[in-house]
């Protein structure tokens, strides 16, 4: 090699790195000294010399003693130093002054593991660093594939190789170089990585502008020309596949030239066909026939032939996988290894979905580890020359084995005495000795899995096993099969095994994702879906709790598998959410998930990557998240957001499909990240699909009354009574089937039943909230026949409209478990005047409502909107509690302080939150008290916030969506006050005026609230008393209307107390004197000689006596009335008469004088002049507000505001 005038050259040692390039990490004195000259990395080129030490690795023809030069580029990086130990055979202080610093820095050159390998080197090992400045430029290089596998790689990641080549390479060796003895030296090969798991190894054939014979090396131009050679595989090869031994002869040259043959053929690579799998249970609906039970595999007759493989019938099949695919698994200390490749029967496939498709059949899936997938490599190579029928004795099978639970169950496979051994052994044959099973006629491979596949009759306890030839066959090769085996080839089962890496599902994700249940009313949404990610296009599908957002996406999943071939992968979220699990777990996690679909997209096909639950995982953060918990949730989604773009564009095709409870609950770095083209948003189904959604359940759990008699013969409860069937509609995993189920699986539905009637009585459910709904049904049901007694249990389970009803009762979907609905038992009954107001409020909110199907037609638009102002007191917040009450609807009152925010965007979210908690509710009634504080004129708030609620406020209540089943009512006494774009047409369509009670409306509003208080009979006969009243409140509002009977009613349980204090200071109560039985008289009887007591007792002494006699008698006399009155009820089963009448003497009666007593102490709430200044605003407010300009003089009145004009 000439040598190089700019060189710079210093010993290293070799360190591995994870570089993924032919650059170098150099050592710190020549990254210094670089740095220093200011050169550039690209024009750096580094030569290591270093003494080959394997007999594969590069070196000159000639020259195996010379050192190999290897030429790399530059990272731009220094490595990083290896320390020395500071303890020698001196001691410490050996190390002074005994070692050079050179050696005690021990310098490292870092180089990719990959490449080292490839060149020879390894960890340690000593070489010479040239550093060469300013080298030759090429501008068109030619390169070759070392292997045809090579080949195959870089052509499946051509585009990427265009696009990254040049920042994994910079320096070539010249092919054409030759040492000064004129020895040409052969151009070392360089490595490219083609994605994290994928590399191929290439060589230069030839540069342009060809460099000089002396010249080692050249840097590849920023705008090089880059040409790929192929290397194709022979076809020639398949006549010589089978006796690769030349002929004898006892000639020399006959032996030579069939050395030189039999060397050329083993030299040739062997046949082989690299198509893309899929399990043929998950494309059974591109085949015609039935399934079929042994080995085998189908693939197109056209590319069969163009492969070479015509008249083979027998392949040998492996499961090309990446390795970075899976996680390491730990090393098997089992003996008895499972085949990585199996022997399967070649079946042409007439009507493939494409030329790159192969079918395996679930048996082969399952002794591959392949089940129930589509996409990923699938190499077929034409079968060895198998063994002899008659040398395989017998079969040891080596039970997997079983999980703790199942191990007492039955008779274990494998167990310790004989008989056992030849029950496992009857059992075995039982299952995969079908005339065309795994044991009656299919190829079978040493070490080949038997495991579980669909069709198959399982045993119990059986889990799967290992099959093993005896005697061990002795013929070298990849594989050793036989055709098939000998009927009575004998089986003996030997000690269970652990299960193979390769077919253990550890994973925490699915590949084949089934619908837990059957949609219903959701057919154009899922179309809508459907044809997005058929285009590739990445979506999030949004949904409230229980809207089906699981269920859907696997449906679609399952869909997509069988009708496009696509490679699915489902991903659980929540697996990941867990304060164990480590943020790099959770990036090397999603990286494998991405990398499958990637690796099952290869020849021409397709993925989808389903992430349920994605704000599980990647929640929104908020200012009360105390933790890194924000932090955490950040680093993740930026992650997530890297490896979509990595992998998820329209060339890789690998699309993704997210599922979050809405947009605002994932982080914004997903959002704002197009990470996804569209968003759809999952509702709650309107009263039609409720509909459908309920006969998709009740259908699979109910049967026609005439099924349920027939073939019964003896009236009999149904079977389901003892809850023997586990796959019912309960578990959710049975499909939807068109003919009724049999009479002892079901229920009978009551023909008097309407569901359309149900379905209107479940606004704003969820279809889990429905099939909740059933199930609590189906219990009624059931305690109704129970209860029933034996007249019920003959008429079986009927489903009716009772049973819904009872359901229905004390039910909250899980949509509003949530939600602070207010109960409101407050009708129209109970609030007097405002005729005109309530008849309004009743065609806005109570007729849409009640006669929906009427209000769907109309051509108008409806009014969602009301505002009600007044007087205080005039009963605005009465209204609208009664309104919730009177027509049935959800009520969400809002008061100001509620959504008032300092911070920036939270009031703002505050009002949408609201909105879609209404929505969620709906039908329902959106209550703002006092909307003067929470929506004032914009403009006049220094700090904004009030501002940007009207803002929100404007969007939300006439936005582009608008609303639905959503109604807002607002309150407030100052309508001047409220921003005026929110008074328009389509916000709050229409202004109600709560005026003061006249005297006929506040005559009205005491009749209202008398009923319930207990009034005297002179006034509940006569409305003359009230309409005294009424006279006499003038300018009272209808609150001070309910004080002044509150007051009435505290004015008669004053004088009830009264009475009760008189009671208990006399001991007798009023107006017993007079009874009709009169005073009673005593008759005193004494025994024996009188004490001398009695004989000097007073008067009074006497009465007091009798007093106390007379008390205890009265006592007596009650309890005996009172004990008779209990048995009678008991018997008649009416009220208690003695109860109510002790209540009713206790229960105070409001009379006029109570009333009187109450309206000497009140008097208006409004005073004259508020009342004046009020009616002005109103009037106002109606009509035309006068031109002429204020004075800028402030009022002057208690609690009014001064503000500079």
């Amino acid at each position: 090699m000439a040598p190089q005038r700019n060189a710079r050259s210093t010993p290293a040692e070799i360190s591995y790195a994870h570089l993924k390039s032919c650059l170098v990490n150099l050592p710190a004195t020549l990254e210094s000294l670089l740095v220093n000259l200011n050169t550039p990395a690209q024009n750096v080129v580094v030569e290591l010399s270093y003494q080959p030490s394997a007999p594969g690795s590069p070196s000159p023809a000639g020259a195996s003693r010379q050192n190999v030069s290897v030429y790399l580029g530059w990272t731009g990086m220094p490595s990083r130093r290896k320390p020395n130990t500071l303890v020698s055979r001196d001691g410490i202080n050996g190390l002074r002054g005994s070692q050079s610093a050179s050696a005690r820095d021990a310098p490292l050159l870092e180089i990719d593991a990959i490449l080292a390998n490839n060149l020879g080197l390894t960890e340690g090992q000593k070489v010479l660093t040239t550093v060469h400045i300013d080298p030759p430029l090429v501008h068109t290089i030619n390169i070759e594939p070392v292997t045809t596998e090579d080949w195959e790689v870089i052509e499946l990641h051509a585009n990427f190789l265009e696009l990254n080549m040049q920042s994994q390479i910079r320096a070539l060796p010249n092919p054409a170089f030759s040492l000064s003895a004129g020895t040409t030296v052969a151009p070392h090969p360089l490595t490219v990585h083609l994605s994290p798991t994928t590399t191929a190894n290439i060589k230069v054939t030839s540069l342009e502008p060809a460099l000089s014979p002396d010249q080692p090396f050249a840097k590849v131009s920023p705008d090089a020309e880059v040409i790929v050679a192929p290397k194709t595989r022979s076809k020639s090869s398949q006549h010589g596949r089978g006796d690769t031994r030349s002929d004898a002869s006892t000639s020399k040259s006959k032996k030579s030239r069939g050395s030189a043959s039999a060397k050329k053929r083993n030299d040739e690579p062997p046949l082989a066909l690299y198509l893309r799998g899929m399990d043929r249970a998950s494309c059974g609906n591109w085949f015609d026939d039935e399934p079929a039970a042994d080995l085998s595999v189908w693939a197109d007759e056209d590319t069969l032939s163009a492969g070479g493989f015509g008249g083979v019938n027998y392949v040998v099949v492996h499961v090309m996988s990446p390795s970075g695919l899976h996680l390491p698994s730990p090393e098997e200390v089992s003996s008895v290894k499972s085949s990585e490749t199996i022997v399967a029967k070649l079946r042409l496939w007439e009507d493939s979905p494409n030329s790159q498709a192969v079918a395996l059949s679930s048996p082969l899936c399952a002794a591959l580890g392949y089940r129930n997938s589509t996409g990923g490599i699938i190499k077929l190579q034409p079968a060895p020359t198998p063994l002899q029928r008659s040398s395989v004795k017998s079969l040891k099978v080596f039970p997997f084995a079983t999980s703790d639970s199942k191990e007492d169950e039955g008779i274990r496979f494998g167990g310790e005495s004989k008989s056992e051994k030849e029950e496992a052994a009857k059992r075995f044959k039982a299952m995969y000795c079908d005339a065309e099973g795994l044991l009656g006629g299919s190829p079978i491979t040493d070490g080949t899995v038997f495991g579980e596949f669909p069709g198959l009759h399982l045993a119990n306890g059986w889990e799967g096993g290992l099959v093993k030839f005896e005697p061990e066959p002795k013929q070298e090769g990849p594989v050793t099969w036989v055709a098939s085996l000998d009927s009575k080839v004998s089986i003996q089962f030997q000690q269970p095994i652990p299960r193979p890496s390769a077919h253990k599902a550890d994973e925490p994700w699915e590949l084949t994702p089934s619908p837990e249940s059957p949609l219903a009313g959701v057919d154009a949404l899922a179309d809508n879906l459907f044809a997005q990610l058929r285009h590739m296009s990445s979506t999030l599908l949004t949904g409230g709790m229980g809207s089906g957002k699981t269920s859907l996406v696997k449906q679609l999943a399952q869909k997509l598998r069988q009708d496009l071939l696509y490679h699915t992968i489902y991903l659980p979220c929540k697996s990941l959410v867990n304060e164990e699990i480590r943020t790099a777990t959770i990036k090397e996690t999603l990286t494998r998930v991405f990398t499958g679909a990637s690796w099952g997209a290869r020849l021409g096909g397709k993925s989808i990557v389903i992430l349920d639950d994605l704000d599980k995982l990647c929640p929104a953060e908020t200012e009360l998240v105390v933790g890194n918990d924000n932090e955490r949730s950040r680093l993740l989604s930026e992650t997530i957001v890297s490896i979509v773009k990595q992998y998820c564009d329209r060339s890789s095709g690998v699309v993704l499909l997210a599922t979050a409870g809405g947009k605002d609950s994932i982080h914004k770095v997903l959002v704002g990240g197009h990470m996804v083209r569209e968003t759809i948003d999952l509702k709650a189904p309107d009263k039609e699909a409720r509909k459908q959604v309920l006969d998709s359940i009740v259908n699979r759990t109910v049967v026609a009354a005439q099924e349920l008699t027939h073939g019964t013969d003896d009236g009999s409860r149904p079977g389901t009574a003892n809850g023997e069937h586990s796959d019912g509609w309960m578990e959710g995993t049975g499909p939807l089937q068109g003919s009724p189920r049999k009479a002892e699986q079901g229920f009978t539905l009551d023909p008097d039943l309407d569901l359309l009637d149900v379905a209107g009585l479940t606004d704003g459910y969820m279809p889990a909230d429905i099939f909740t709904l059933v199930s609590r049904a189906r219990n009624e049901a059931i305690f109704r026949v129970i209860n029933g007694g034996e007249l019920e249990a003959r008429a079986g389970f009927r489903l009716g409209k009772e049973d819904f009803d009872k359901a229905l009762k004390d039910f909250t979907p899980a949509s509003l478990r949530n939600v602070p609905l207010q109960k409101s038992t407050t009708t129209f009954a109970s609030i007097g005047g405002l005729k005109e107001t309530r008849q309004v409020l009743l065609e806005t909110l109570q007729y849409p409502t009640k006669y929906a199907p009427l209000f769907a037609k109309c051509p108008l638009r409806l009014r969602s909107g009301l505002l009600l102002y007044g007087y205080p007191g005039c009963g605005k917040t009465l209204l609208a509690s009664a309104v919730a009450g009177e027509c049935g609807l959800n009520f969400i009152s809002v008061k100001g302080p509620e959504i008032l925010n300092k911070y920036i965007g939270a009031s703002e979210k505050t009002v949408r939150d609201l909105f879609e908690r209404a929505s969620a509710a709906k039908p329902c009634v959106l209550f703002f008290d006092e909307f003067d504080s929470i929506a004032p004129k914009r403009g006049h708030d220094s700090t904004g916030v009030t501002d940007r609620v009207v803002n929100q406020l404007l969007t939300q209540m006439d936005g582009a969506e608008g609303l639905s089943g959503v109604y807002v009512l607002a309150a407030t006494s100052r309508p001047d006050l409220i921003d005026s774009a929110l008074l328009r047409p389509g916000r709050l369509d229409k202004s109600l005026l709560c005026d003061l009670p006249n005297i006929e409306d506040r005559l009205d509003i005491l009749k209202a609230m008398a009923k319930k208080v207990r009034l005297e009979k002179d006034l509940e006969e006569s409305d003359a008393g009230f309409a005294e009243l009424a006279r006499r409140t003038e300018g009272f509002s209808g609150a001070d209307m309910q004080a002044l009977v509150s007051n009435a009613q505290l004015e008669a349980i004053h004088d009830v107390l009264k009475g009760q204090d008189f009671v208990a200071r006399t001991g007798v109560a009023e107006g017993k004197a007079g009874d009709k039985a009169g005073t009673p008289s005593f008759v005193q009887f004494r025994y024996g000689r009188p004490t001398a007591a009695s004989t000097r007792g007073s008067k009074a002494a006497e009465l007091a006596e009798n007093a106390r006699i007379l008390s205890k008698l009265e006592n007596i006399r009650l309890a005996k009335k009172k004990a008779k009155l209990v048995q009678k009820t008991r018997a008649s089963g009416g009220a208690e008469p003695a109860a109510k009448e002790a209540r009713e003497s206790q229960e105070a009666v409001v009379g006029w004088d109570h009333f009187e007593a109450a309206l000497e102490g009140m008097r208006a709430s409004i005073s004259a002049a508020e009342r004046t200044r009020l009616a002005r605003i109103y009037r106002e407010f109606v009509g035309d507000r006068s031109g002429e300009m204020r004075d800028g003089q402030g009022g002057f009145e208690i609690g009014g505001r001064t503000s500079l004009m």
